[in-house]
């Protein structure tokens, strides 16, 4: 029975190779036509500087091919790998319909905006070239999409739906974990505003920080002082929320943090690195924070 099985298989194998030979693949290489024959994109896509819908096809026919390539001379092969079964190359569509070859042209910009590294391809069916969505915000800003979806219903039209799959009922909860592993991601569909509405900086609660969070964010502070200033921005933030909270450094609770016979060890922290109380201690002009025990 096994070895019947086999058998079957390797008949499978066998029809599947010869099938997958029949099937005709246009050989072209936009890096050969545009480094070694020096071709400009317009020269086989004309048809884009007149195309106003993503339903007009811009592939160039054959006859734009024998613009440059003599018909007589030129082998089949050259271009198909199964000429008694040549086929057209595969049309990509999986594009707004209401997007605009020419408004982009007319505006001047190049086609290598958007199909960046197309002409080091030397297979042109590896992949779409298809910009993808984050190519657009480029040029037309980093859409709210809260507030202003004008821009992006341009091409897409009023019916599309925006919310991508992910956008699940957990998203709430797992949008953070994403966030840090494609952490560019999000700025294609909101700004940065949009985060930090919703995560305000005095926000230490369970949405946004563990919640002990209150007892352990200097942990992090010390370790990490680089995310924090992600979201709070400002030295101030820590300085209003320890005063307000009355939390000091361990240090000044120290018995001889201050006294009026030689300053303590306040003083001696002072002079050995002044810029830490600064850190807290940093109003309007850093003297007056001293002058107010100290006089003139």
């Amino acid at each position: 029975m096994k070895n019947f099985i086999v058998f079957i298989v390797s008949i499978l194998f066998v029809w599947a190779v010869i099938l997958l030979a029949q099937v005709d693949k246009i050989i072209f290489s936009h890096q050969f036509h545009a480094e070694d024959a020096g071709a400009e994109c317009a020269d086989c896509h004309e048809a884009a500087n007149t195309s106003l819908t993503a339903e007009d096809n811009l592939l160039p026919p054959m006859e734009t091919c024998y613009n440059c390539h003599d018909e007589d001379e030129t082998e089949c092969t050259v271009c198909h790998t199964n000429p008694d079964e040549a086929g057209d190359y595969p049309r990509y569509i999986e594009y707004p319909a209401k997007f605009a070859h020419k408004t982009h042209i007319d505006a001047g910009q190049d086609c290598l905006t958007c199909h960046e590294g197309i002409l080091e391809k030397e297979d042109s069916e590896e992949e779409s070239h298809l910009p993808a969505g984050s190519v657009c915000t480029d040029c037309h800003g980093g859409a709210d999409l809260r507030e202003d979806l004008a821009t992006c219903v341009a091409c897409h039209g009023e019916q599309f739906d925006f919310k991508p799959a992910n956008h699940t009922v957990s998203w709430g909860k797992d949008h953070g974990i994403r966030w840090q592993i494609r952490e560019n991601s999000c700025t294609h569909c909101h700004s940065m505003s949009y985060c930090q509405d919703c995560h305000q900086g005095d926000n230490l609660d369970q949405q946004v920080h563990p919640l002990n969070y209150n007892l352990t964010h200097g942990l992090d502070a010390r370790a990490n002082k680089e995310n924090c200033l992600t979201c709070h921005q400002e030295i101030q933030f820590c300085n209003d929320c320890h005063l307000i909270e009355m939390v000091m450094p361990r240090n000044h609770s120290y018995a001889n943090w201050s006294n009026f016979s030689d300053g303590g060890m306040h003083a001696r922290e002072a002079k050995y690195d002044f810029d830490y109380c600064q850190s807290c201690h940093s109003d309007a002009n850093a003297d007056v924070v001293c002058v107010r025990c100290h006089g003139n």
